[in-house]
């Protein structure tokens, strides 16, 4: 379950990148997915979970943001 002490007043804009905590629940975030598209469904956002700081290039390749 996502630890919604932890989450953080956005304003959620086309285009973010969202890091939720890196115990939340594939199907948590899911429904924050569904939540977000009921506000705006021409919004497109990416959600992961954990620091995007451990990805390392191999990995962020591996998921289409390719780094020069």
């Amino acid at each position: 379950m996502i630890d919604f002490d932890a989450v953080q007043r956005l304003n959620v804009q086309d285009g973010d990148l969202l890091v939720v905590p890196e115990d939340s629940d594939q199907q948590d975030m899911v429904q924050l997915r569904d939540a977000l598209r009921i506000q705006n469904p021409q919004r497109k956002v990416i959600i992961i979970r954990g620091p995007i700081q451990h990805m390392d290039t191999g990995d962020m390749n591996q998921l289409g943001w390719y780094r020069a």
